[in-house]
């Protein structure tokens, strides 16, 4: 029995020390894969707000719980930080961040049902006739193919190592441990789910990004939190990592809504 637990902690050690691998510098960022392929930050940022917009609106189309989609959009960040939007069509690595997400989370999804789902928003979104994807036709036999390509890079630029932990699963103990208002929780839970479409999740752990929303939530109240001693040090983060997620948050919404924009070489 002993041996088994120290197995167990031998792995969870090994997909602890994994994940910390994903979190990267503000120089890495800037020198991303896209970056050294002409892609100006501007169009990576639209691409990747893009992207994740079409991971949560799939996942709603889908009906799978928010957890799916969160992880989803993690592993979409992750895998932009390792190769270019240049190289790898959005709309692909999309849907195939939606498709193993709901497999990862439990929730699983047919390849049939999330290529149909994409292909219904790409027409909307693109004011394209509505047609029916024939599952029999040569067009959804290479969008499957695609899909399936796409889901092995996926899984082999994280290393097989897809665990994600959100910023979600601390928001309600950091609340409760401060005492607020109910009214914060809503609130912080939809600055969570919007961080999801900013590269905080490769930038900060979860329990900083934590902070940073409820941080917000308590701004956009009028809520004051402990300052003596500061109220974050009890969940191990900083004031600079705090003030550094409002920012981005208060930037990403500053941009309209994204559109797609072709840079993929297909």
């Amino acid at each position: 029995l002993s041996r088994d637990f120290l197995l167990v902690g031998l792995i969870l050690i090994m997909i602890y020390t994994a994940i910390d691998t994903f979190y990267l510098s503000d120089e890495q960022l800037k020198d991303s894969p896209s970056r050294k392929d002409d892609i100006d930050e501007a169009t990576e940022t639209a691409l990747r707000i893009y992207g994740c917009d079409l991971v949560q609106e799939s996942g709603i189309l889908l009906k799978l719980p928010q957890a799916v989609m969160a992880t989803g959009q993690v592993l979409f960040h992750r895998f932009y930080c390792k190769k270019s939007f240049k190289k790898f069509n959005v709309k692909v690595v999309a849907a195939s961040c939606v498709w193993l997400a709901s497999k990862l989370e439990e929730c699983p999804r047919k390849a049939r049902q999330v290529l149909i789902v994409f292909h219904r928003m790409e027409c909307r979104r693109e004011n394209l006739p509505l047609e029916h994807l024939d599952t029999s036709s040569k067009k959804y036999g290479e969008l499957k193919t695609n899909l399936i390509k796409t889901e092995r890079h996926l899984l082999k630029e994280t290393g097989f190592i897809c665990h994600v932990e959100h910023p979600h699963k601390f928001i309600s103990n950091y609340l409760a441990t401060l005492e607020t208002p109910q009214e914060l929780s809503q609130e912080a839970w939809n600055l969570a789910n919007d961080s999801l479409r900013t590269t905080l999740c490769v930038r900060f752990k979860s329990e900083v990004v934590a902070c940073g929303v409820v941080y917000a939530a308590a701004r956009k109240f009028h809520v004051p939190l402990p300052e003596n001693p500061p109220w974050w040090k009890a969940f191990d983060a900083e004031k600079s990592g705090i003030d550094e997620v409002c920012r981005v948050l208060a930037h990403l919404y500053s941009f309209p809504k994204a559109q797609y924009i072709p840079v993929c070489e297909e």
